[in-house]
């Protein structure tokens, strides 16, 4: 069988080359083609290792009261009020201080002219007012003000794609915009920072063995079809020319996708893009007995498809070396 990926989200390539002029940011994850690196440039962004790597307007202490933080893994510990638990450790404010205080800042080394993908995660921990949070990179407001859940014990992912342009640094802050003298209280965690990176079929293929996986990853295809974009063809026909270069080479062809969805769609649309991979294989003359395809659905996920780049990555085609 024949296995196909699940669609991606709707790339924006004209906004992307507009961007490279200067720095810029839009809403989304990283574009088709691109997938976000596997080193999170954030420093203790999950604050597994306390107050450590950023700065901030409010004060530590270990009881809540008017601008202080606590790092804890339950928001009770911090004051009986709070409700709130997160994967781990995480920030804990009590952001009754006024508008546009530091929550959180830190300064981080980047490329010129390389988009990258921000995204941290926040929860509101008491009943009245929940927060409203701004992000910014070197000064530039990256989207709209972002509200906290009004339900507790509920975390929900601010992100957005930042373009470099000529920055070398880009320093990333977290306001609290909510000027109201109660409530304000929020949890924060999973702040991430990831480059948008490409990769090219010649690179996986420079050491082969058998077992070994190579995803894909400028293979693409129609959202929620199985049908190939053109734009897949130069990386289909590198696979093609090694196929040929390798006589006695044999792959799986397989396909996954992300947890959105029921099982049975997932599996259809996995099988439906691993076997148009094979048809476009065996169009350019490679034999049907050197390919096998195979669809998997949701369930051999990579990341963690509670998160937008995890849900990306876990969308992908990809081949294994059965024999040399």
């Amino acid at each position: 069988m024949f296995k196909r990926q699940l669609n991606f989200l709707s790339p924006l390539f004209s906004c992307f080359f507009f961007c490279l002029l200067f720095p810029y940011a839009i809403k989304g994850q990283c574009p088709e083609g691109l997938i976000t690196g596997e080193q999170n440039l954030i420093v203790n962004g999950d604050f597994e290792g306390d107050s450590i790597s950023f700065t901030t307007d409010y004060r530590l202490h270990q009881v809540a009261d008017t601008g202080r933080y606590r790092i804890v893994m339950d928001a009770n510990t911090f004051w009986g009020g709070f409700i709130g638990k997160g994967e781990g450790k995480f920030l804990a404010v009590d952001g009754s201080m006024g508008k546009n205080k530091i929550v959180w800042q830190q300064d981080i080394d980047v490329k010129p002219n390389t988009l990258y993908f921000f995204s941290a995660w926040a929860s509101n921990l008491y009943t009245i007012h929940p927060a409203v949070l701004q992000f910014s990179i070197n000064g530039q407001l990256l989207d709209k003000p972002f509200a906290t859940p009004k339900e507790r014990e509920t975390w929900k992912q601010f992100f957005v794609n930042w373009q470099s342009g000529e920055h070398t640094q880009a320093r990333i802050t977290i306001v609290s915009q909510n000027p109201g003298m109660h409530g304000n209280d929020f949890g924060l965690d999973r702040i991430k920072f990831y480059a948008c990176e490409s990769s090219s079929l010649q690179q996986g293929l420079e050491t082969v063995a058998i077992g070994k996986v190579i995803e894909l990853r400028n293979v693409l295809f129609e959202t929620a079809s199985a049908t190939i974009l053109p734009a897949s063809y130069r990386e289909l026909n590198e696979l093609a020319t090694y196929l040929k270069q390798n006589p006695t080479l044999e792959i799986e062809i397989s396909g996954h996708t992300d947890s959105v969805g029921g099982d049975e769609y997932n599996l259809k649309l996995s099988e439906g893009r691993a076997t148009s991979i094979g048809r476009y294989l065996l169009g350019k003359g490679i034999e049907a007995k050197r390919l096998t395809t195979k669809g998997y659905g949701k369930n051999v996920p990579v990341a963690d498809n509670e998160t937008l780049e995890g849900r990306q990555k876990n969308r992908r085609v990809e081949f294994k070396i059965l024999k040399l």
